[in-house]
């Protein structure tokens, strides 16, 4: 299954990068012909609905991209808090693609946010540990 996740990927590359319509065309029928062959990973085959949530507007805005990039319409109720996404769709194809891609783009876009922070706050001043004062009780 993992191979096969690698080669959607490697399609979805040439899409991206095609320098002619010809060869944009070519890699989507590339990428249609292995989804036919493979029905399990049918987005709205058996669908189910699902409650997906997120720890932060970032990791909201990945999901939801991740979502539209393959057809699904994500969507919230009311009162539902900002961070939740809900889909209906197949659990095969969100556990073996979906939810597996978030995670690893999820862990990119961490490790970025890091990095842009600690770059910000060690341009204001350098980074230190605040000092642990130790109280005794008289």
């Amino acid at each position: 299954m993992q191979d096969l996740l690698d080669r959607i990927k490697k399609i979805e590359n040439l899409i991206l990068g095609a320098a002619t319509t010809g060869e944009k065309n070519a890699a989507m029928s590339a990428k249609e012909r292995i989804l036919k062959k493979y029905p399990e990973l049918e987005i709205y085959k058996n669908p189910t609905e699902y409650n997906l949530y997120t720890s932060n507007v970032w990791q909201k805005k990945l999901l939801l991209a991740i979502c539209r990039k393959y057809g699904v319409k994500p969507y919230r109720y009311h009162r539902q808090k900002y961070t939740t996404v809900m889909v209906n769709i197949n659990e095969e194809f969100l556990k073996k693609v979906l939810w597996k891609e978030y995670l690893e783009y999820s862990s990119h876009l961490e490790k970025l946010i890091a990095g842009i922070t600690d770059d910000l706050i060690s341009k204001i001043h350098k980074h230190q540990e605040e000092d642990v004062i130790h109280k005794t009780l008289n």
